[in-house]
């Protein structure tokens, strides 16, 4: 347990500061939606309350809450396809400052024929040049997380969240097999509406392009 005293000056903080965190999540959506021009992806984002915040303080083991939090403004890039993760992912490391030693692939931590919860985490920050370019000095040196996930990683990210939360014990292995297949079944079915939808608009968008560059 962390030390309640720390955190309860750590909320305060964040009470205070919690405003400057949304007027960064909007400066980051806004550089991400004019560098990701594509109808296909989804941008998502949060700042967190200042209840999550402690919470937090108090469930993870922080020396300092203030500098050691780095989700407090979070942005989820979601794709259609996942081989769309790498190449935004490679346009990220361009836009943003990356803390390559906080940040993760969680898909590096599955083996090759596991299913789980897969995405790239980034903790990121504003480069000195965007911020110099753009007149965000109030910005400099707050991290932020980035996630990038397909929208199938998306679905299960959502249900094993909610295991998580719900459920503190640990099931039985055949338990856990049959909860996994039912999970798998679930986010089949629960995503193919939506999918398919997306994936019509997705070809529909790439046969106008493709009339508009067809030369006569």
């Amino acid at each position: 347990m962390a030390n309640r005293k720390k955190v309860n000056e750590a909320v305060k903080w964040y009470q205070k500061e919690r405003s400057k965190y949304i007027n960064l999540k909007a400066e980051i959506e806004k550089i991400l939606k004019e560098a990701l021009n594509e109808n296909e992806i989804s941008i998502e984002s949060r700042v967190k309350s200042v209840n999550s915040f402690r919470e937090k303080a108090l469930r993870e083991k922080y020396d300092d809450p203030v500098t050691e939090i780095t989700d407090l403004t979070g942005i989820r890039i979601i794709t259609l396809f996942e081989k769309e993760i790498h190449q935004i992912s490679d346009i990220i490391k361009e836009l943003f400052k990356i803390d390559y030693e906080k940040s993760e692939d969680k898909s590096d931590l599955l083996d090759a024929d596991k299913m789980g919860y897969k995405s790239i985490h980034y903790i990121a920050e504003l480069s000195q040049e965007k911020i110099y370019a753009t007149d965000l000095e109030s910005f400099s040196g707050i991290k932020f997380e980035i996630q990038i996930r397909s929208i199938l990683q998306h679905a299960w990210a959502e249900i094993e969240h909610d295991r998580n939360y719900k459920f503190k014990g640990k099931l039985p292995k055949h338990l856990q097999r049959r909860f996994y297949a039912q999970v798998c079944l679930r986010l089949l079915i629960e995503n193919l509406t939506h999918y398919q939808k997306r994936l019509k608009n997705f070809v529909k968008i790439k046969i106008i392009r493709g009339r508009r560059n067809f030369n006569v």
